[in-house]
């Protein structure tokens, strides 16, 4: 999937250049509201207010006649009168400069989630995850894993390298209908799910952070799947 940025600050540009860009998006930046006219459609755009030829604001307002692609502004303007304005203007989201890379990709994969087509597939090393029929492959093989451990593997494939606590993993892994997921249940599916997955390039897919949680450790890159 693509994201546009628009944003003057070389540095930041170039930042979050680099930090979609390792998520396995496809990237492309301007630093102007003249340069932005010159980009293709993108599925996700990321607006600065303060540009030096205009507001980021009329971009947003334009953009959302043109499309309904999501929009998140990234300003220092942190007043309520901007919020109320720029998300009026059309925005999807707003986020207020300095922001934590983790929490702005969480919201770019949340704003895109919308956008999805109807087919869809998280890839990342050797392993693809197909929604809606939940298939997932290895290489061109078909792994059949139990319930809890497809939810885990489609929490840490979304996660995109960010650290899971192990107290974030048990809330979500609860089966409320069957099986209580106690800290021992957690250590053995991670266990079973690293062992269906094998290695990649010599590594486990999954990292243990002592005494906090588990990362994947690969760029896991969304795209669609025509059928």
């Amino acid at each position: 999937m693509k994201i546009a940025i628009i944003e003057d600050d070389r540095n930041l540009r170039d930042s979050l250049r680099e930090l979609f860009s390792a998520e396995g998006y496809e990237v492309a930046a301007a630093a102007s509201l003249r340069e932005a006219d010159a980009l293709d459609e993108a599925d996700l755009w990321l607006v600065d207010v303060m540009l030096p030829d205009g507001s980021g604001i009329d971009f947003v307002r334009k953009k959302r006649e043109e499309s309904s692609m999501p929009i998140m502004i990234l300003t220092a303007l942190d007043g309520e009168d901007s919020i109320i304005t720029g998300l009026r203007a059309g925005a999807d989201d707003y986020i207020v400069k300095p922001f934590r890379a983790g929490e702005l990709l969480a919201r770019a994969d949340a704003n895109l989630r919308r956008v999805l087509p109807a087919h869809y597939e998280l890839t990342s090393g050797d392993v693809t995850y197909s929604f809606p029929d939940e298939h997932i492959r290895l290489r061109t093989e078909e792994l059949h894993l139990r319930s809890m451990e497809r939810r885990l593997l489609r929490l840490l494939l979304e996660s995109r390298g960010r650290l899971l606590t192990r107290e974030y993993l048990l809330y979500q892994l609860w089966d409320r209908e069957e099986n209580y997921v106690d800290e021992n249940t957690l250590s053995v599916l991670v266990s079973r799910l690293r062992k269906e997955l094998g290695r990649f390039q010599g590594e486990d897919y999954i990292e243990t952070v002592r005494g906090t949680g588990y990362r994947w450790r690969l760029p896991c890159r969304m795209g669609g799947n025509q059928k």
